[in-house]
C-alpha cells in the first residue's frame, strides 16, 4: 500500500539539511493520504542524575525534579503505603542531590 504524506516546509528543510531521523505522528486524512507532524523534543539535560526505586525512578537536574511510579493494585493491599515509602526515599535522594549541586 502506498500513501501520500504532507509535511511542513520546516520539517522538509530539516530532512534535507540533517542526517537525523525525524520522529512524529501521521494522521490519515483518507486511506491513501496523511499529514506528518514532527514531535518537538527538548535536548536532554547533561547533568541529570537518576535513582532507581522499587516501582519507578527519580531524577534531579539543575532545572527540575522528576519522579515516576507504577504500582500494580493487585500486588498490594494498600498501594498508598508504597507511594508514601517510595516518595520518602525519593525526597531523601533529592535533598542529597540538591545539597551536592549547590556545594
Amino acid at each position: 500500500m502506498e500513501i501520500k504524506i504532507q509535511i511542513s516546509d520546516a520539517v522538509y528543510a530539516q530532512l534535507l539539511n540533517g542526517s537525523k531521523r525525524m520522529r512524529g505522528s501521521i494522521g490519515l486524512v483518507s486511506p491513501k493520504e496523511g499529514n506528518f507532524s514532527a514531535y518537538q523534543c527538548k535536548p536532554m539535560d547533561k547533568k541529570r542524575t537518576f535513582m532507581k526505586l522499587p516501582h519507578g525512578r527519580v531524577s534531579v537536574s539543575d532545572a527540575d525534579v522528576r519522579m515516576t511510579l507504577r504500582i500494580e493494585q493487585a500486588d498490594y493491599l494498600y498501594p498508598s503505603q508504597v507511594l508514601e515509602q517510595e516518595s520518602q526515599l525519593a525526597c531523601d535522594y533529592v535533598d542529597m542531590m540538591i545539597e551536592t549541586l549547590n556545594a
